[in-house]
């Protein structure tokens, strides 16, 4: 297994498909890819078809993958508000790609597992793992995402919802040669590959772990037997300074993923927007699906919790890899984050590189980030999801 990756801020789109063909030939040599990625600002679109079909003779890709960003990531540098190019090259030995495109009308006339095992002419047993880039204006990601999860349970799922558009038509997927405006193309992997995957959504919990003892759709109207304000009334005045003023501006709520774990803690909760709340009743609305008797803890989030997060995450999966080094990484970062979070350039791929690298390495700023908490993907925000191509566990 070979990776290589390259970025270019070219803006003639020849010259940038030559100046990305050279840096993977330089780090490759001759090159037969089994699976190109591809990542374009939103000005290369009107001449994205000859992009992918220059692209794809240049590094002889059997399949190639990718889809519009406002931002572009390669190995070591982070293309916030220009246009660049990222690509990530990879030889795969063993490896069987399926490609796939889906669109809104797939979703809506689906029937369960069957007919996504049906679709993506893929079946459950050969152990699939995926990346998945969605475009938001035309279909319902957090539908889809849930749609395959379910068809696919603990496969492995990574990718982002495309970027850089102000309408439903102006995005860009593609998919092996062809060019879509709307829906979500992927590829799933089997064979010889494990991609695994870091989900840092850059909170930290504060308080205690809270049952939810009584909600309705979206809205929570009791944890532990209480009005979840008349929890944070009583709770803030506790926390330190910079907790407290924390939660008056960037408060959000953890759900636990997997409620056999005795304690918690973080990359253990799904962390989803607090939207309101009811002074009256001390309600909070959720910008998710809440349920009686799930566990939850309130959580806060600042570019400081975010640098520790991602770092702390990033140090974990090393440990876990011990000396098995990632080939490849993909990364998906929210269009929130990047300098105007963190007030410098190149962030998070300079944390994953420290902590991970050195590793080719190509990905965008997302308008919504998909991968998993436990071992079920959800869509994600403020979040940074880095897909790492290893060697399968024997």
């Amino acid at each position: 297994m070979r990776f290589a990756s390259a970025l270019t801020t070219r803006t003639d789109w020849a010259k940038a498909v030559e100046d990305l063909g050279c840096q993977v030939a330089t780090q490759l040599g001759t090159v037969k890819a089994q699976l190109a990625v591809l990542f374009a600002h939103p000005r290369y679109v009107p001449h994205i078809e000859e992009i992918i079909d220059a692209m794809r003779k240049a590094v002889r890709a059997q399949h190639l993958l990718g889809c519009t960003g406002a931002g572009i990531i390669g190995a070591n540098h982070e293309v916030e508000e220009k246009p660049a190019l990222s690509l990530l090259v990879g030889e795969l030995p063993g490896v069987t790609i399926y490609p796939f495109h889906l669109a809104e009308k797939e979703l809506e006339e689906s029937s369960g597992a069957a007919f996504w095992h049906y679709q993506l002419e893929l079946e459950p047993s050969c152990q699939p793992q995926f990346v998945l880039l969605v475009d938001p204006f035309t279909t319902r990601a957090m539908q889809l995402v849930d749609a395959l999860a379910e068809a696919y349970p603990q496969a492995p799922m990574i990718g982002g919802l495309a970027s850089g558009a102000q309408q439903a038509g102006e995005n860009r997927l593609f998919v092996d040669g062809k060019v879509y405006d709307e829906g979500a193309v992927g590829v799933g992997l089997t064979g010889r590959v494990s991609l695994r995957a870091v989900v840092s959504q850059g909170c930290r919990p504060i308080g205690e772990p809270l049952t939810v003892t009584r909600a309705d759709k979206n809205i929570v109207f009791e944890m532990a037997g209480r009005p979840p304000m008349k929890i944070l009334q009583e709770m803030l005045p506790q926390l330190p300074t910079r907790d407290r003023d924390l939660a008056r501006s960037a408060l959000f709520l953890g759900c636990v993923v997997n409620e056999y774990q005795e304690k918690f803690s973080r990359g253990d909760f799904l962390i989803r927007n607090l939207i309101g709340s009811d002074p009256q009743s001390g309600a909070l609305a959720v910008g998710d699906l809440m349920r009686t008797g799930q566990t939850v803890q309130f959580q806060v989030r600042d570019a400081q919790t975010a640098d520790e997060d991602l770092r702390h995450l990033l140090a974990k999966e090393r440990d876990e890899l011990a000396r098995k080094q990632p080939h490849g990484a993909l990364l998906f970062s929210c269009l929130g984050r990047g300098e105007r979070m963190y007030g410098m350039a190149d962030h998070d791929i300079r944390i994953v590189q420290e902590n991970i690298g050195p590793v080719p390495t190509a990905g965008f700023f997302c308008n919504g980030e998909i991968g998993p908490v436990g071992r079920r993907a959800f869509i994600h925000g403020f979040t940074s999801v880095v897909g790492l191509f290893t060697e399968p566990t024997e």
